[in-house]
């Protein structure tokens, strides 16, 4: 897998300069440094108005589809939206510094999270509204998704100069280190087409027994921009092997006792997964009505209506092995008490086709529609008893859907909305309406804004959560389809650092694995969350807060802290002027006590527990984190207060966070 990833590498990093040196010269835009404004489509620049050739053709890029309004932008990224189908500028490279020492996914959300304590283990976000929902069909490797890049919504660059982006952590002794890797390449061929490289890598041999991780996801994307033609695409390919332990034998060994971390007994002895992702999707499209304004010296083309063709194939998989006879940890044997060995998987293929009238002009009463039509089909299996006796075939899935969609994007208000109907096929009869608006009177999210989003869905559960069979689980359900009532509103001011939010879902028939790891059903729950996040500054020194209270009102179907967050209080001073800049601070996450859910080495998922709480125990590190010309460093003792006030550092039923540990990283950017 390396050695593909070097050759890939090389490819893509020296074929441009190549292909730059035989046309004998530079054929990307030489557009000067500069940043994006995030989610602002503004007026087009004049350096980004169409100049005509000798042949009398015109050219445009991605630069003029999306109207980038800041002349002096010497890269940006964009996103491709699943939800209502928006391309939608985003920032294009983050090399602030801001608390690098950080490294869990998602951690800089300064969010708590529910994972089975060390690097590479599954994840489950104690903050109800930033959980995965419907997003991943296969239940075996939700936990995983922080992990993996997004494929349809893969981030795409457009640059100037070639971007390679490394970085780099570890942590620990030799024999139990940490590591983290991440390399990013992306240039440009030409000023239409852009390639690009991602490597992902997050190990640790494990500070406890049998608690290897090695998490690896490799992605290759690339983007073509030119005149009426547009494409965008991404192959991504994730393989993850972990370790089970099933959580300690006794909690009393970390919470009454003093051992070596190797020495503390486990449940399981020889069981482990696999998890392998295979997925490739993207977009073509084509403008098939344009319209031209012609002035002195430039041509202006904006398209009218275009059509595109949006494809997403996924194939996903899962072992589970245990080589324990006998084992006590589970109570049912359905195949085989001598050994487990449970597969399972998933193949869905989806294309849509669409068209699209633009937004006409930029104002805000006149929206840009859309319509499509999309089929899905595919296949799944896992055994069953049958398989003893008849051929092992596979079950097949279909179902197809048609949908509308609104847009219109302004300096002062922008706003989407979708609507999705299912007509046949496993998901017949569900719906997803949704809706955002955004209102920002100064032009810019650096200014007061405000963010509003509502969402109405009935939506089938997924097919494993409705038949499955293993060697310890099984189960037949009949379902009811999940609905969904969720609003939510977010008022922010980036340039002062404060963001605040409202979240309310009102959920009918929700599908959650019970006390016994099987799929349920909960007729009627409510939850509401709030949050606040302000950063102050004094000077040099700077602290940094987000609080998070939730709700839920049926407690024992779902769980959560009522009050999580994090903090951070730190000194930042520049010890070499516009050179080197230093932080020296501690920071903290915390979560009150709540039945937090437990995990399932055979299922892979997070169930409901009421064996006992789990929180109210601060996690401090104290960092140093560096900025150097392009190069970020940090320094970091992680779980500084091990032992303080006391030994409940859970972060899982049965599964304790690492002891006191060393970290160090870098983070380095080249922009040739």
């Amino acid at each position: 897998m390396r050695k593909y990833c070097l050759i890939t590498f090389f490819i893509v990093t020296c074929l441009p300069q190549i292909y730059a040196q035989v046309n004998g010269s530079d054929t990307i835009p030489n557009i000067s440094k500069g940043n994006v404004r995030s989610g602002q489509l503004g007026s087009r620049s004049p350096q980004s108005t169409l100049k005509k050739d000798s042949t009398e053709k015109f050219y445009r890029n991605i630069f003029d589809i999306l109207q980038v309004d800041d002349p002096k932008a010497k890269s940006f990224a964009w996103k491709f939206d699943r939800e209502t189908y928006n391309l939608f500028d985003i920032s294009a490279f983050d090399s602030s510094l801001f608390l690098n020492h950080l490294i869990l996914p998602g951690q800089k959300t300064l969010t708590t999270f529910s994972y089975l304590g060390n690097m590479g283990s599954p994840i489950l976000s104690d903050h109800f509204f930033e959980r995965e929902y419907n997003t991943n069909p296969f239940i075996f490797a939700v936990g995983y998704q922080y992990y993996q890049q997004p494929v349809l919504e893969r981030t795409q660059y457009n640059v100037r100069k070639p971007h390679t982006l490394l970085e780099y952590s570890t942590g620990g002794k030799r024999r139990n280190a940490e590591q983290n890797l991440r390399v990013l390449h992306t240039q440009n061929v030409n000023r239409y087409l852009n390639l690009g490289l991602q490597y992902d890598y997050y190990s640790t041999k494990g500070i406890y027994e049998n608690q290897l991780t090695r998490n690896n996801d490799f992605t290759a994307f690339a983007s073509y921009y030119k005149n009426r033609l547009m494409a965008q695409g991404t192959f991504a390919y994730s393989y993850i092997r972990n370790q089970e332990n099933g959580g300690l034998l006794d909690d009393k060994f970390i919470q009454d006792t003093v051992m070596e971390p190797n020495l503390v007994p486990f449940r399981l002895k020889g069981a482990s997964s696999e998890y392998r992702k295979r997925s490739l999707a993207g977009f073509i499209g084509y403008d098939i009505l344009v319209k031209r304004q012609d002035s002195a010296d430039s041509t202006r083309i904006k398209s009218i209506l275009n059509a595109k063709l949006i494809f997403d194939a996924n194939r996903y998989s899962r072992i589970y092995l245990d080589t324990e006879k006998d084992s006590s940890y589970y109570r049912n044997f359905y195949i085989s008490s001598s050994s487990t060995h449970d597969s399972v998987f998933l193949v869905t293929y989806q294309s849509t086709a669409m068209v699209e009238l633009t937004q006409i002009v930029k104002y805000p009463g006149i929206p840009g529609l859309r319509a499509w039509v999309s089929n899905l089909f595919g296949s799944y299996y896992y055994f069953t008893p049958e398989d003893f006796i008849y051929s092992i075939s596979n079950t097949k899935i279909t179902t197809n859907h048609f949908g509308v969609g609104v847009f219109s994007n302004s300096p002062y208000l922008s706003y989407s909305g979708a609507a999705r109907f299912y007509i046949d096929g496993y998901r017949a009869a569900d719906k997803e309406l949704l809706g955002k608006i955004m209102i920002s009177p100064w032009k810019s999210k650096e200014m007061p804004y405000v963010l509003g989003e509502v969402s109405i869905t009935d939506y089938e559960p997924s097919i494993f959560m409705k038949q499955y069979f293993s060697n310890h689980f099984k189960w037949d359900n009949s379902f009811e389809k999940e609905s969904r009532f969720r609003i939510s509103a977010r008022l922010g001011a980036e340039k002062v650092g404060f963001e605040a939010g409202y979240n309310l879902v009102h959920l009918l028939n929700f599908t959650y694995f019970d006390t016994l790891s099987l799929p349920a059903q909960a007729s009627n729950i409510t939850v509401t969350s709030a949050y606040i996040q302000k950063l102050f500054k004094l000077g040099g020194l700077h602290l940094l807060g987000k609080a998070v209270w939730q709700a839920s009102t049926d407690q024992s179907v779902l769980s959560l802290p009522t009050l999580s967050g994090f903090g951070a209080i730190y000194y930042q001073y520049p010890l070499v002027k516009n050179v080197l800049t230093v932080q020296l601070g501690i920071s903290c996450f915390y979560r009150t006590s709540f039945y937090a859910e437990a995990y399932n080495p055979a299922l892979g998922v997070y169930y409901n527990q009421r064996e006992r709480e789990i929180g109210n125990y601060p996690f401090v590190d104290a960092f140093i984190n560096a900025k150097w010309k392009r190069t970020n460093l940090f320094l970091k003792f992680d779980h500084v207060n091990q032992g303080m006030p006391d030994n409940q550092y859970f972060t899982t039923l049965h599964y304790p966070y690492n002891p006191r540990m060393f970290k160090f990283g870098l983070s380095w950017m080249f922009y040739d």
